[in-house]
């Protein structure tokens, strides 16, 4: 009898990590009186993200101590903190979103390698001229989906409630960019239908064993 497998207990777990947020999020924002919960939760993955970038580090100390001090801050403005935490909420998402955007387009400039076609030659080894030039343009759908997406967040939030906000941002947004990935695999199949497609897992997997590689480290000046 085989054991589950690792791989999929840890997405499991992950997923209901993610969901577990999403919905505590949305009651967060959606029902008074959970301001400390909202507060909490918008601002523990940005500190989260924050020590993991310093420990990794070539200056971990000084990272670990920035965030040390940061968490000091927090504590010292607590009740401002509460009071506009669904501001941190908006920086979390469309800053991420925009981010994105961001690296995606700037891989798109002179004598760069577009971020999807780096994904596919980790996959697949050398590309086709074919293939190349078809990942050039899903970099560029990428860009445009996630500057769209960024947008998108930061209208919502000025125009329509907080409620409805919530719910875009926490419900809605993770489906879309699930259904960009599932489009891009199929209009792959019929662009490129010689090619031996990975799957979206596959692909996932690819990217991650190639940053778990690379240590990020900040040059000496």
């Amino acid at each position: 009898m085989t054991r589950p497998a690792p791989r999929a207990l840890r997405t499991i777990t992950i997923a209901l990590v993610v969901i577990a947020y999403a919905v505590l999020a949305h009651l967060s924002n959606a029902t008074p009186g959970n301001e400390s919960l909202g507060a909490v939760l918008a601002i523990a993955p940005l500190w989260l993200a924050a020590v993991i970038l310093a420990w990794r580090s070539l200056w971990r100390r000084l990272g670990l101590l920035a965030c040390a001090l940061a968490a000091l801050l927090a504590y010292a403005r607590w009740d401002d903190i509460r009071h506009h935490f669904a501001l941190l909420y908006l920086i979390q998402q469309s800053g991420a979103y925009g981010l994105l955007g961001i690296s995606f387009g700037r891989s798109l400039g002179p004598g760069r390698v577009p971020l999807c076609t780096r994904f596919a030659t980790l996959v697949h080894g050398s590309l086709s001229d074919a293939a190349a030039r078809y990942t050039r343009s899903v970099t560029v759908a990428w860009t445009v989906f996630f500057a769209v997406m960024s947008s998108a967040l930061l209208i919502v939030y000025m125009a329509a409630p907080l409620a409805v906000w919530s719910v875009f941002a926490n419900f809605c947004t993770a489906p879309l960019v699930a259904l960009m990935f599932i489009g891009e695999y199929l209009v792959r199949h019929r662009v490129l239908p010689d090619m031996q497609h990975a799957s979206i897992f596959e692909t996932v997997r690819a990217v991650s064993r190639s940053a778990g590689t690379a240590s990020l480290t900040i040059p000496h000046a």
